[in-house]
């Protein structure tokens, strides 16, 4: 089946980089902080005597599906990543402009690369903020409560050692010390790591200004430099690039491998992926996740049909995914289903990447957001192939289907589609996968069978067919055939 490396692998590969991220991270030997990657907010002092500060500058880590394509990755995403000590004494400051995006987030994950949720006074602290969650400073709003973006508005965000329920919703406070740590845990013990999170930003990624950090340590603030910013110092720089290759290598999009043995999931069927499963690396809590593992074969199609669940794809103004379906929405009092959804396809080999199709300027990945996806009365039908067999456009456009390639150079390779649901919500969606009951074992995957008693018709039905099958009779005849 897929995702066959496991969080028994994913673990390992934690641990193979541990000990490098540990050495990389260890700024008190003087090589990293304290000559011009961090500014200092309290009383000047000469840089050679300052107290070294890390991690040295803010956002080192920066991650989409082109820079590091690994661990099953949503090409339509990105992420920045800071690492932290998670100590008593010390404190985060972050402070930004609300994006133009369809969704963001923060999110704190303790030395196992994990989330987590304190009790404090009986009520629960979990470890994350997604945008609508994030109250914004006095004079600003927040897109995503009022469905209304103004330019400049901003917010501030606080991790603290420990935070109580009260001060997440006043100040936006996210707890940084896990009260039940892993006894084990999977990197450097006590390192902290907070991500920030955009999906579809309105002109790509190289639009989003990160948000400014300051590092409180013992009453001593610091605010650091964007990383690669003018004022930083080459060989500070240098001093993270080994934090940098291990946490990419290392990098999981909210879904980490199934189990290795034993997987009673068949093929050309979605189900529920084991909640080990979704733990994973650096896991999103807002994604939810279905997946369906296929074997290529020339000649033929994989055909996905379902109901779509409604999102904001034409929220805004201007250029399709630019403007257009790349902008908040008030989320305080949903009018959609979900927020966003996606569907794309990856290859069930190490390290499962996103398959694409083409080079340079013309490359691709086989994915199909929201905002992409053709819909005809409310479906879609999402048909893959490997190039070669692309189904005609005449046949597509008939069908209402929208195509993604299997991978060409790896055309005997077996594959697995993940379909991606944000931020469902339950009032209006209740028949959305993210509600279903796990199961006690958290190895077992949810079969099926309850998936689709779950979702009705919004359940993605799969079937594998020949290409004149589909073009002739489009996706019902090719799940007819597939059921002879």
């Amino acid at each position: 089946m897929a995702f066959s490396c496991s969080r028994r692998a994913a673990k390992a590969a934690a641990v193979m980089g541990a000990a490098a991220l540990s050495s990389a991270l260890a700024y008190p030997a003087g090589a990293i902080g304290g000559s011009g990657l961090a500014r200092s907010a309290a009383k000047p002092a000469r840089a050679s005597a300052a107290a070294p500060v890390f991690p040295g500058c803010a956002w080192p880590v920066e991650t989409t599906a082109k820079t590091a394509n690994v661990s099953a990755p949503d090409p339509f995403t990105a992420y920045w990543l800071t690492p932290f000590l998670a100590s008593p004494g010390e404190s985060v400051t972050i402070r930004g402009e609300y994006p133009v995006s369809r969704f963001m987030s923060f999110a704190v994950y303790n030395d196992s690369f994990q989330l987590f949720s304190n009790t404090v006074g009986g009520q629960s602290v979990p470890s994350d903020l997604s945008g609508y969650q994030i109250s914004p400073d006095k004079g600003s709003t927040n897109p995503w409560q009022t469905g209304r973006v103004r330019p400049g508005q901003r917010f501030t965000i606080r991790l603290l050692p420990t935070a109580t329920a009260a001060q997440q919703r006043s100040e936006n406070a996210i707890p940084t010390i896990d009260q039940h740590p892993p006894v084990t845990p999977s990197g450097p013990k006590g390192m902290g790591y907070v991500i920030f999170r955009t999906y579809l930003p309105a002109g790509g990624d190289a639009a989003v200004r990160l948000p400014a950090v300051t590092v409180t340590r013992d009453g001593r603030s610091t605010a650091l430099l964007p990383c690669g910013r003018a004022g930083a110092a080459e060989n500070d720089r240098a001093a993270l690039v080994s934090t940098v290759s291990v946490l990419s290598g290392l990098r999981d999009d909210g879904v980490a491998m199934s189990c290795a043995s034993g997987c009673a999931a068949p093929d050309l069927q979605y189900f529920g992926p084991s909640a080990d499963s979704e733990a994973g690396l650096f896991p999103n809590p807002a994604n939810g996740y279905l997946e369906m593992a296929f074997t290529p074969k020339p000649g033929y199609v994989v055909v996905t049909h379902g109901r779509a669940p409604t999102s904001p794809v034409r929220a805004g103004h201007g250029v399709p995914g630019n403007s257009v379906g790349a902008h908040p929405v008030d989320w305080t009092k949903p009018k959609f289903q979900v927020l966003y959804w996606s569907m794309a396809n990856y290859l069930n080999m190490q390290p499962y990447p996103a398959v694409e199709a083409g080079q340079g300027a013309a490359a691709r990945f086989a994915a199909s957001p929201d905002y992409l996806t053709r819909l005809k009365d409310g479906y879609y039908t999402v048909v893959s192939s490997l190039p070669q067999d692309k189904p005609s456009a005449a046949s597509l456009k008939a069908n209402g289907a929208t195509w993604i390639p299997m991978s060409a150079s790896h055309p005997k390779t077996a594959e697995f589609q993940l379909l991606r649901n944000v931020l469902p919500d339950r009032s209006l969606y209740p028949q959305a996968f993210a509600f279903i009951r796990p199961p006690a074992n958290p190895s077992d995957i949810i079969p099926p069978a309850t998936v689709r008693r779950q979702m009705g018709a919004y359940y993605p039905q799969t079937a594998q067919c020949t290409v004149r099958t589909f073009e002739t009779g489009g996706w019902a005849a090719c799940l007819a055939a597939t059921r002879v």
